[in-house]
């Protein structure tokens, strides 16, 4: 379950808030000004989030989702599979040049 308080909500209750994401699988959403900027969630949902193959309950549905993606990819035509090849590559250029600028 998700709800959302305010930061001074948020520093008055710290230790609850922390107890409910941690045992009570919370999502709190802490606003500032009205507006919403930080989302506290448990280290199992992070780590979900992280790390694909978490989001899935067994190696098996990891697997059938390898299987649909090849069977997806088995009805593309070579010339369609090279074209989102290349569409692929020029998009993860494009993030890597923004994260380059960023970080310098």
């Amino acid at each position: 379950m998700k709800y959302a308080v305010s930061l001074d909500e948020f520093r008055k209750n710290l230790s609850d808030i922390v107890a409910q994401v941690m045992y009570g699988n919370q999502t709190v959403l802490v606003r500032k000004h009205n507006k919403t900027g930080v989302v506290v969630i448990s280290e199992n949902e992070y780590e979900s989030l992280r790390d694909p193959r978490k989001r899935f309950s067994s190696k098996n549905e990891w697997d059938k989702l390898f299987v649909l993606t090849d069977k997806v990819r088995d009805r593309m035509s070579q010339k369609d599979q090279k074209q989102l090849e290349k569409i692929i590559g020029s998009e993860v250029k494009a993030v890597r040049a923004q994260k380059k600028r960023s970080v310098v």
